[in-house]
């Protein structure tokens, strides 16, 4: 339980406050955690988080000076995050029966080129931003497309939503479609400058990556010049794939035969190192798990797509033996849901013989997330001096949980949420104190225009 503050009034003379009551539960650890069942955290005008507690007890210090939320038989915790996934893929959920590079030609990669069309653009980024507020994520490691303006819809529209990302157009020039196969000096060009427009937006809400999709489709020249400007531009990640399935390795391994390992290649042009995250690492040795480790890379463990593509399983117990920082990905649409509730539940299905507790697979995604994108000192838990990024949630609107769950023990709770929860559980998503998404209002909106438009679908592709 945090600290009572013994500040008086006078600390928040003059500020707007807000207090958000519900029961609270925050991470500290894989295996420890902040339990407040009658709790509050309260905000200020900024965003930024003033105190965590016991609401009898803080609400001496605010009275008549703070706006108070209460959200009763709800819980508060931080919001999620997803260290990887792709925006032009949303389209594409649930596309089965073909392992990555099938599924890959198949499906994703001409849903990818019709981003060149602006408008085309403009409506799935409106559609997968709003989609992950609704599922609670409010860090979010985003691949778009080779499309430059695209991209840069992309930041735009998460720049007026209220969204935080890590976010950067594809690079590929190379083993790829005509139509998504491009020029090297062109694409370090394009993410230069969209790096320049848009790399640490509104004070780091908006931060950029620069992302060669993967080595099968990127050159010698391109790996070298991506990891020239990753360098150049303080702050700014290198988020790629690798080591995803063997037909991948074994078509890396061809292609840059000089390479000890497809870590190796990365290594070789500068890709490894603080701020780069490489989704799924299944196929590593222990020389590769020394060399992330040694060069402080992270990674993103994406079991629901593993799962889904039957690409292998992500080597849990050595990872962390390791002691490789890592956290989750949804990895939509590899992975067929963006809620992390999924893919905290897949991750621990895929790993047969070993058993996660609830607490680490809700670390994992909250704080194990932000660690490992080395943001865990603005968020992934509730605590003072961090930035207001939670969701509340009601676990009862899913079927199947007692109306008393709030009466179980934490443990209990957690379970709960893991492995029968979704997007219907999420009530509201705040980023830095800013509500994102509101389940109530967007209910309303939903049946409004149900009873006075005609059903229709969304065309996807």
């Amino acid at each position: 339980m945090t600290k009572t503050s013994t500040r008086g009034k006078n600390a928040f003379r003059g500020k707007k406050l807000t207090a958000y009551l519900a029961h609270i539960i925050s991470p500290k650890t894989a295996s420890t955690l902040t339990n407040i069942p009658r709790g509050a955290i309260v905000v200020d005008e900024e965003g930024k988080i003033v105190e965590v507690g016991e609401w009898f007890k803080l609400k001496r210090n605010y009275d008549g000076m703070v706006q108070v939320i209460d959200y009763g038989q709800k819980i508060i915790t931080p919001g999620f995050v997803d260290l990887h996934l792709h925006l032009p893929q949303i389209t594409q959920t649930a596309r089965t029966g073909k392992t990555l590079l099938g599924w890959l030609d198949s499906y994703v990669f001409p849903a990818e080129a019709r981003f060149a069309d602006k408008r085309h653009a403009r409506k799935i980024a409106n559609w997968f931003f709003d989609e992950l507020a609704r599922n609670g994520t409010t860090l979010a490691n985003v691949f778009t497309t080779v499309h430059k303006d695209a991209t840069d819809i992309a930041f735009e529209i998460a720049a007026a939503k209220g969204h935080r990302v890590i976010m950067g157009k594809v690079l590929m020039d190379k083993n790829s479609p005509k139509a998504l196969t491009e020029d090297t000096e062109t694409s370090l060009k394009d993410a230069e400058e969209l790096c320049k427009r848009w790399h640490g937006y509104d004070n780091n809400r908006l931060i950029y990556a620069f992302i060669p999709r993967f080595a099968i489709t990127a050159s010698k020249e391109l790996l070298t010049g991506c990891g020239k400007l990753w360098k150049k531009y303080k702050g700014t990640y290198l988020h790629t794939h690798l080591a995803e399935t063997k037909d991948e390795c074994t078509f890396v391994k061809k292609q840059y035969p000089s390479a000890r390992s497809y870590v190796d290649v990365y290594a070789s042009h500068n890709l490894t190192g603080k701020n780069s995250i490489f989704a799924h690492s299944i196929y590593l040795d222990d020389k590769d798990l020394r060399a992330l480790k040694e060069s402080q890379s992270s990674l993103a463990h994406c079991a629901s797509a593993n799962f889904f593509l039957k690409s292998g399983f992500f080597p849990f117990s050595r990872i962390k033996k390791a002691g490789i920082k890592f956290g989750l990905g949804s990895d939509v649409a590899g992975g067929p849901q963006m809620s992390l509730f999924s893919v905290m539940k897949d991750t621990a299905y895929m790993q047969m013989d070993l058993w996660i507790s609830p607490r680490e697979l809700f670390y994992l995604g909250t704080l194990g997330g932000a660690k490992a994108a080395n943001l865990d000192k603005v968020v992934g838990s509730l605590e003072e001096g961090k930035e207001a990024d939670f969701v509340v949630i009601d676990p009862t609107r899913r079927t199947g949980v007692p109306n008393d769950m709030l009466g179980h023990n934490v443990d209990e709770i957690l379970s709960t949420l893991i492995y029968l929860g979704d997007d219907r559980m999420i009530v509201s998503t705040f980023v830095r104190g800013r509500k994102i998404f509101d389940a109530d209002k967007t209910r309303s909106t939903d049946k409004t225009l149900r009873s006075t438009k005609s059903a229709g679908k969304l065309k996807l592709a």
